[in-house]
């Protein structure tokens, strides 16, 4: 269990974070998870190094697989600093997404992009993404593309209503500040009753902050033949195309 924080440390904390952010630049961090994809990681790192305004540090989470494919990205020379975490046990879903947390507070991040590495980020993502969060804790948005692929075959439409997710949009679209960040990865870490982390999110961490369900549309939802989380809501996806 983790260690218990008093309410005036919490307070003290939360009174930091805000000062930080009225008086510093953003330090942006991007916590990608992945397990048995090189080339989808490869492709997700690019996006984020092409952004308008690049992360500061993209933190990488391999898990569940004993070789490391570190050697996907290691020849680049990008702005975003890109740190390696590889766990080779399978882990529990919470700890996929609580270990790069962690590393991204620790690194002073201000700013949290949470992203898939199977999914397309558009070249404004984080500016756009950064613009959500000067009003509120938290950023979520129903609106994106969707590409459904499969062997010799795919299906786009460039603009729908993301429904199959339960933050209230894309997950992959989510960002947050460090408070939020601090008080989720509590909350993730104390947590025994879901089993999916958005749950989290969305159930446990979102009620108490600011947060806002954004129209923009910088992110493209990318389904693969057998998904499973997303496998009902597809088909009247495209209808309503």
């Amino acid at each position: 269990m983790p260690e218990e924080k008093s309410p005036e440390l919490s307070r003290f904390a939360q009174e930091i974070d805000a000062l930080r952010e009225s008086r510093l630049p953003a330090r942006v961090g991007v916590l990608l998870t992945t397990h048995n994809r090189p080339d989808l990681l490869r492709s997700a790192v690019l996006q984020f190094a092409a952004q308008s305004r690049p992360p500061d540090i993209i933190c990488v989470h391999q898990n569940g697989i004993a070789d490391s494919y570190f050697w996907v990205v290691d020849d680049l020379k990008v702005i975003p600093r890109i740190a390696w975490l590889h766990t080779a046990a399978q882990l529990p879903q919470h700890q996929w997404y609580s270990i790069p947390l962690k590393y991204l507070i620790e690194q002073g991040c201000s700013h949290f992009f949470w992203a898939d590495h199977d999914d397309i980020y558009l070249r404004d993502h984080v500016e756009k993404g950064i613009e959500d969060l000067k009003d509120c804790d938290f950023s979520v948005s129903q609106n994106c593309g969707l590409l459904y692929t499969r062997p010799a075959d795919f299906r786009y439409s460039p603009g729908v209503k993301f429904t199959s997710h339960t933050p209230g949009g894309m997950s992959g679209t989510m960002c947050f500040n460090r408070r939020f960040a601090r008080t989720l990865l509590e909350d993730i870490e104390a947590d025994t009753a879901h089993y999916a982390t958005q749950d989290v999110v969305s159930q446990v961490t979102m009620p108490k902050f600011r947060c806002k369900v954004s129209d923009r549309r910088t992110a493209i939802y990318h389904a693969h033949e057998g998904a499973l989380t997303s496998a009902g809501w597809l088909p009247a996806a495209f209808e309503k195309r």
